[in-house]
């Protein structure tokens, strides 16, 4: 029995941060998301490291593998216990915030940006962390399912890392200063 619970939590928590991986994600996300259509409010959040090629082949994959830690736990100390938080794949993560009316994006921006920013002073490397974000709003009238959620945000995710590529051509991952 305890074997099989072992193999069970392998099976959906990512070894390296230990968050959930994208199938526990999207099994506890699911089940969550019924909750929600009866009561509550939730937004998702879609998160990428940005640079993460350009950290491992300046700095190194072990330091990729740090940035992917730092990042687990900046996202651990920006949201609650009872949110869903995953490591995707890869430099992608989610957060499914439950009873999110509580927190508007605007919020959520700034307690990221405040928490990338003391991270990245406290940084004894060059190293800086930055990432993109984008979010999707689950409605409570005719909700669309995770994998439409996940696409909505990843989309807007991606407008961000655009623009955020028309304003900086230069790579973030090695500046001193760094936006959310």
């Amino acid at each position: 029995h305890h074997l099989q619970k072992t193999l069970q939590s392998l099976s959906l928590i990512d070894d390296l941060t230990g968050l959930h991986n994208r199938r526990g994600f999207l099994a506890f996300a699911e089940q969550q998301l019924r909750v929600i259509l009866r009561k509550g409010s939730a937004t998702l959040v879609y998160l990428d490291l940005d640079n993460l090629k350009t950290i491992n082949d300046t700095f190194g994959h072990l330091e990729g593998n740090r940035a992917l830690v730092v990042t687990s736990n900046i996202l651990r100390a920006c949201f609650r216990q009872s949110d869903i938080l995953a490591r995707l794949g890869g430099d992608e993560f989610a957060v499914l915030m439950t009873d999110a009316w509580k927190d508007s994006e605007q919020q959520v921006r700034k307690r990221l940006q405040q928490r990338v920013e003391l991270t990245n002073a406290l940084s004894p490397r060059d190293l800086r962390i930055s990432f993109s974000i984008g979010f999707a709003n689950v409605p409570s009238i005719r909700q669309p399912s995770l994998e439409e959620l996940l696409q909505i945000a990843d989309e807007r995710m991606y407008e961000e890392k655009r623009n955020k590529h028309l304003r900086a051509p230069f790579s973030p991952a090695l500046k001193q200063t760094t936006v959310v």
